[in-house]
């Protein structure tokens, strides 16, 4: 090698020197050296202390040498060369009291690289004493040598740590096992107020659960960054640490200095210990996810996590490091079962995160059509603006593919605004000025041909009730609700209801005097009375769906039954409700003719007559009002054939009176007349304005083969079993008729008595199965019923009018 130097020199003096001063390990200053102790029998001894050796200049040069005691060792260590007689003074004072110490009861272990790492250890954490040494090098014969023993529980004066969080920082697992087995406090935190957990956080899950095990006091607690062991974990991205925390009881609902909750969110912060149900979905949180904080929520791949989290009080609007509620994620990640599991459960669709996006901003950049009019029918602000000032709709005009423009006609079409005339980047589809408002769907077919006729009777009807208005002695307000049948398109009555309501500018339970309601309308009718509102009800029918449909047809009883018990009570009674007056309707089916009951929450016509209006003993009489469960009043109008058993004698009152305006009008009349003759006349009301809310039209449909004569051959006996399926269609379909001729009755009616009639109902795209389950047509259907009402606001607010009267 030397041969090699001195070529070198000769082709470029000076050179050789250079690259040798620079290649040599001698000229790093703090590099541990194996050295013969031979070199420095002449060198002058500046200080000792046990076989640490300060010995004086040799080339200019101070150097520190750890010599062992033995006279036979012939090897030792250079730990430090400087020329600065200062520098050497320090390093030897840094070194004397600790190094020795180490290297007499560890002497097996002690080589160049670990000495190396004692030194490297002191000189980049001068405050640590021999125990920090040991931990960090996991020199387990030094930390269980007397020597070393008074230093375990001493904390670095200059970091407040501990060997113990030492050992844990450098991953020392055999350290930490010894240092536990001590016996030392666990208590400790550093000046950052970071414990045991906190560094362990940020390790591995068998470190972890080794303090875990034995430890769990500061499990939930804040170190000076507002961070508690579990955001650490998810900081750090460490998902088995963070799993391994909410298993050993971490709260998840315990939010960070950076990690906060909606301001909007007032409700209480229960603690979120979900440990039994990480291990049970383990497979299910994303793991990519937790890095960025929040809660198992934000974390979630399944509707069923979801909703287990939430049973467990996992706090729904908790934000993560990013300013983002689980739903934010849910969005992004496209995770339309999650995304309505959290809508139903009542998470806040208007939170911005920390750049002022909210998860319909997300919806309409991530091109999901589904979550953008889910977000739309659950609520979402259509004119929220980020922190650059852009609403959904401005987003939506960026995208010029074909779905960015329907999803600019799902905005457009529920109202939302166009931008300022002060915006920037604008295109036609939200400028101030601009015209383009998307594509929108193919209409269905429908055949409707009475506008004409039925403004006439409008009007008719409001020039008798404005006559009649000018009289002084007006009477009683007296307004009727009347919801239609549907099964899971209850939520059509819902969403219409919740714009008729925010025009009302109240309550819609105090805007009616009367409300009657068949099946899923009969169930909205009780919900309102006993305090539900629009949005609770909006909740629960989507959260319905999937625990009452279970299976096939018929579907068990039992489930439904629950949900019902838990909405109205167990043993809340019909007669508990004062206001409105309630009818519902229901099947008497134990006999032949079927007769129609009503469940009141008031006296019937013949009651008041001192009548008894099942005075005949052959048929189980129905109980009083008095003694009638409002669930069971409920189900029974909610007996839907094939798909639910029947409630004792009670079946699916919509067999009968799908819409039941008509028997409303009939109620109505009579209770006035039956007032009337018993002298009780200051109590009369007659209707003075009836609104009818339909849970949609279907689209008109070809309807073939409907002869169920004689087959005359093969071809013909195909045709029958084809005429007989459409038949019985044709009659259930009459039976249950909510729309057409039923309305146009009714219409005319209020049109004669002078009483403002109201009906909406929109066109759907398809026919919904009353069943159905599927949360995109669901979704679809509740969003072009908001389309249809927001298209009848001048209608609505017509009504709003009256209704506010």
């Amino acid at each position: 090698m030397s041969e090699w130097w001195d070529g070198l020199e000769k082709l470029a003096p000076g050179t050789g020197g250079l690259i040798r001063n620079i290649l040599s390990p001698e000229s790093i200053p703090n590099k541990v050296l194996e050295v013969k102790l031979d070199r420095y029998t002449k060198r002058v001894v500046q200080r000792r202390e046990e076989n640490l050796v300060l010995y004086g200049p040799a080339e200019k040069k101070y150097e520190v040498v750890l010599a062992p005691a033995l006279e036979s060792a012939s090897k030792g260590f250079s730990l430090y060369r400087v020329e600065s007689t200062d520098n050497a003074e320090k390093r030897f004072d840094q070194l004397k009291d600790k190094l020795p110490v180490i290297f007499g009861v560890s002497k097996e272990e002690c080589n160049v690289t670990m000495i190396q790492k004692v030194c490297d250890g002191l000189e980049n954490n001068p405050g640590w004493n021999i125990a920090h040494l040991a931990a960090y090098c996991d020199l387990i014969s030094a930390l269980n040598s007397d020597a070393v023993s008074e230093f375990l529980d001493k904390a670095d004066p200059n970091t407040g740590m501990t060997p113990l969080l030492v050992a844990i920082q450098a991953q020392n697992v055999q350290a930490i096992k010894t240092l536990i087995g001590k016996k030392i406090s666990l208590d400790c935190v550093d000046n950052e107020a970071n414990s045991v957990l906190h560094y362990a956080a940020s390790t591995s899950k068998e470190i972890l659960t080794l303090l875990t095990d034995v430890y769990l006091k500061c499990l939930n607690d804040h170190n000076a960054k507002g961070h508690t062991p579990l955001h650490v974990a998810c900081l750090a991205d460490k998902p088995e640490c963070v799993k391994a925390l909410m298993v050993a009881g971490a709260d998840c609902n315990i939010s960070a200095a950076t990690e906060k909750y909606s301001e909007n969110d007032t409700s209480p912060k229960e603690p979120g210990i979900l440990g039994n149900l990480v291990q049970e979905f383990s497979s299910k949180l994303h793991a990519q996810d937790m890095k960025f904080g929040g809660t198992p929520l934000h974390w979630s791949c399944s509707r069923e996590v979801v909703e287990s989290l939430l049973e467990k009080k996992c706090h729904i609007n908790a934000l993560n490091f990013d300013g983002r509620s689980a739903l934010h994620l849910m969005v992004m990640r496209k995770r339309l079962d999650c995304i309505m599991a959290l809508l139903s459960h009542g998470a806040d669709l208007n939170i911005g995160d920390c750049d002022g996006n909210t998860p319909l901003h997300f919806a309409v950049t991530n091109r999901n059509l589904t979550a953008v009019q889910a977000l739309i029918v659950f609520g979402a602000s259509l004119n929220y603006k980020n922190n650059n000032g852009a609403t959904a709709r401005h987003l939506a005009t960026k995208d010029t593919s074909s779905d960015g423009n329907k999803i600019l006609y799902l905005l457009h079409s529920v109202g939302a605004a166009r931008c300022s005339q002060d915006m920037k980047e604008c295109t036609s589809g939200c400028s101030f000025t601009g015209k383009f408002n998307g594509t929108a769907p193919p209409s269905p077919y429908a055949i409707y041909a009475r506008e004409a006729l039925d403004q006439i009777l409008a009007t008719n009807a409001m020039d008798i009730a404005s006559h009649r208005n000018g009289d002084k002695s007006s009477r009683i307000r007296s307004h009727a609700l009347c919801l239609d049948g549907g099964g899971i398109k209850g939520v059509v009555l819902v969403i219409m209801l919740r714009e008729i309501e925010q025009a009302v500018g109240k309550p819609i339970i105090k805007c009616f005097d009367w409300v009657s309601g068949t099946s899923t309308g009969g169930i909205l009718a009780l919900a309102l009375a006993v305090g539900k509102s629009l949005q609770d009800c909006l909740c629960l029918y989507f959260r319905m769906k999937d625990s009452a449909f279970l299976g096939n047809r018929p579907y068990p009883n039992e489930p439904l039954e629950k949900i019902l018990k838990d909405c109205f009570g167990a043993d809340t009674v019909m007669s508990e409700i004062t206001h409105p007056k309630l009818m519902i309707t229901g099947l008497l089916a134990d006999r032949k003719p079927v007769d129609l009951h009503l469940f009141r929450n008031y006296e019937s016509p013949l009651q008041i007559l001192g009548k008894d209006e099942y005075s005949h003993g052959k048929f189980k009489k129905p109980v009083s009002y008095h003694e009638q469960f409002l669930w069971e009043a409920a189900r029974a109008s909610g007996a839907a054939p094939t798909y639910f058993g029947a409630h004792g004698f009670f079946l699916d009152g919509g067999l009968i009176a799908n819409n039941p305006s008509l028997d409303c009008l009939t109620e109505i009349h009579e209770y006035n007349m039956a007032l009337k003759a018993v002298g009780r006349e200051s109590e009369l009301a007659p209707i003075t304005a009836l609104v009818s809310i339909g849970t949609g039209n279907i689209p008109t449909t070809e309807l073939q083969d409907i002869d169920v004569g004689r087959p005359g051959s093969l071809w013909n006996a195909t045709k029958l079993v084809s005429g007989v399926s459409n038949l019985i269609t044709l009659i259930i379909d009459q039976a249950t008729q909510s729309s057409g001729r039923v309305v146009d009755r009714a219409r005319s009616w209020c049109s004669s008595l002078g009483v403002p009639f109201y009906r909406f109902t929109p066109q759907l795209s398809e026919d919904i199965n009353m069943d159905e389950r599927s949360d995109e047509k669901l979704v679809n259907m509740a969003w072009e019923c908001q389309a249809y009402m927001h298209s009848q606001r001048t209608v609505v607010n017509e009504l709003a009018e009256i209704l506010r009267g």
